[in-house]
């Protein structure tokens, strides 16, 4: 009996990308220009990795304009899909338990129309960080494929 020897060789080949985000004066002009070029980098089926979105001196003082906003990409070499992004703005509830469920409700109706999450932070509430706004809602950047 004869056993061949196959060498798996992965067809998944991955390359990364760096892009740095001009930081707009207001909030809702920063995540305007920031989704209309994640929406122009997904048509080249370049996909969101990492990105911090409450990274702006309205969700956080430690923030500096005049550093740009790092977002990692990652495109696959094989069969590469372009995608769409969406960015949720999530209001506060003034509990965080009830702040998280409605935030899970939302996702989950979010999800059954195909957008997945890319970037949240969970713990940017008020009873987290003392530095976050309850009056500014909390952005998910969301993915579907097109």
């Amino acid at each position: 009996m004869v056993v061949a020897e196959r060498e798996i060789v992965s067809a998944q080949r991955v390359e990364y990308r760096m892009e740095r985000m001009p930081i707009q004066d207001h909030p809702e002009a920063h995540l305007a220009e920031l989704l209309d070029r994640l929406n122009e980098l997904g048509k080249q089926s370049w996909r969101v990795v990492s990105v911090d979105l409450t990274h702006h001196p309205s969700y956080s003082p430690a923030a500096q304009p005049s550093i740009p906003l790092p977002v990692l990409l990652e495109k696959k070499a094989v069969a590469a899909r372009r995608v769409e992004y969406r960015i949720e703005r999530m209001p506060f509830q003034q509990h965080p338990e009830t702040h998280l469920s409605e935030l899970l409700d939302r996702l989950n109706e979010l999800g059954k129309q195909g957008w997945c999450v890319v970037s949240v932070d969970l713990t940017h509430h008020p009873s987290y960080s003392p530095a976050a706004q309850p009056s500014v809602p909390l952005p998910v950047l969301l993915e579907r494929e097109i």
